[in-house]
């Protein structure tokens, strides 16, 4: 796996602020392309399964490409060269507790 915080999440079952979408994809391909997610960013590996309760109060859409535009993006579509996009997504910089046994390994 190439996330950056991909081992010190399955160490500690949580992770620092990130995007996250409400879909469920069943590979990382899938939930790379449905996301847009460059491979140098992430291989997309990790499916993490969390109540939003505990970062609702600093859940927010994004801004588009990588939240620096100006335009807000619910729905992936600024990087069509990762993909077709198409899908929820939103951010948050609180720290996200996952469920018990809520962290799968994805296979491309």
């Amino acid at each position: 796996m190439n996330s950056k915080y991909a081992e010190q999440t399955l160490e500690t079952n949580s992770a620092p602020g990130s995007y996250f979408g409400f879909d469920k994809f069943d590979s990382a391909k899938e939930a790379r392309e449905a996301l847009q997610i460059s491979p140098e960013w992430s291989d997309a590996k990790l499916r993490g399964e969390f109540d939003t309760l505990q970062v609702i109060d600093d859940m927010r859409i994004p801004y588009n490409k990588g939240d620096k535009g100006d335009i807000l993006e619910p729905i992936t579509n600024s990087y069509p060269e990762f993909g077709e996009g198409g899908y929820r997504q939103v951010i948050t910089k609180s720290k996200i507790h996952f469920k018990e046994n809520g962290v799968t390994i994805l296979e491309d």
